[in-house]
């Protein structure tokens, strides 16, 4: 179950895992798309699935550490409650990206450009984790800037292009190539470690802004009561198949990372009270 459409690169390493779950299992492994609710549907759908291990989640950080606090009372699933973790898939290293012709190659230029250019400044943003993560950037950094949210990164891209925003916050995987191509510059990476993919980017903490360290994530999870010799067993195909070599080249660019269930646990836990204040400290709302 991949709580997305078709085409991202969730579905894509969905697919490829998928194929190869296939062959070592020895059964039919289905890549279905339901998407909604900003993944909550597919998300419950799972919740509310057999435990038996024949229903897994490709899931995304947002529904289950988001999701929670943001639309409380609406969520119909207890993150820790009915999932039972198998290993995480992929780190999703967020980046704030500037137009090439903007004056600034790291985050403190930057944040030194927007309060010599005062209420000029905008950085484009994705929603769920994004958004927040650019909230929690705004108020520590204290950049002049106006957050404005897009519903893709091609609509980022466009605008800093035209020159109608002067940064944007979004997946590196996602705006690679156009940095790579020379058309954006890449100010600083938002997760715990550089990326391999850019090593020369130094993080926020690097920069001297620890606390607003974030980084979304992919996991694979079933339903809580999944008997622990199939988790077992799960996990093992999972982290050798990701460790392949031929799967790692069909997923260039994707920053594969597989863990223990334990570990999937931690993150849940610590990204949800991590997101739960910031949904609190600026008294987010859905709407917004």
């Amino acid at each position: 179950m991949v709580p997305i459409g078709p085409g991202s690169q969730s579905d894509n390493v969905a697919r490829v895992l998928a194929e190869r779950l296939q062959a070592s299992l020895g059964q039919p492994v289905i890549v279905e798309n339901r998407a909604g609710a900003d993944a909550m549907i597919g998300t419950e759908f799972v919740a509310k699935a057999a435990p038996d291990g024949y229903t897994l989640l490709f899931s995304l950080s947002g529904p289950l550490t988001v999701a929670p606090t943001l639309y409380a009372g609406r969520v119909r699933y207890d993150s820790e409650r009915d999932f039972a973790p198998i290993s995480q898939l992929a780190r999703v290293t967020l980046i704030l990206t500037a137009s090439a012709q903007l004056p600034a190659n790291d985050l403190r230029q930057f944040v030194a450009y927007t309060r010599s250019h005062p209420r000029t400044a905008a950085i484009g943003h994705l929603v769920g984790v994004i958004s927040l993560l650019a909230l929690r950037a705004k108020q520590v950094t204290g950049a002049d800037v106006e957050l404005i949210p897009y519903k893709g990164v091609t609509a980022v891209w466009t605008d800093l292009l035209g020159g109608r925003i002067h940064a944007g916050i979004e997946p590196l995987s996602s705006a690679l190539p156009q940095i790579q191509g020379g058309k954006l510059k890449a100010l600083a990476t938002f997760g715990s470690s550089r990326s391999a993919l850019i090593p020369d980017t130094a993080t926020v903490r690097e920069q001297g802004y620890p606390e607003i360290e974030g980084e979304a994530w992919n996991a694979l999870l079933t339903r809580a009561g999944t008997p622990p010799a199939v988790i077992d067993r799960l996990n093992r195909e999972v982290v050798r198949i990701l460790a392949l070599p031929e799967v790692q080249e069909r997923l260039h660019g994707v920053e594969i990372k597989t863990s223990d269930p334990q570990s999937v646990v931690r993150m849940i836990r610590e990204d949800t009270i991590r997101w739960a204040k910031v949904i609190r400290d600026f008294d987010v709302k859905p709407e917004n």
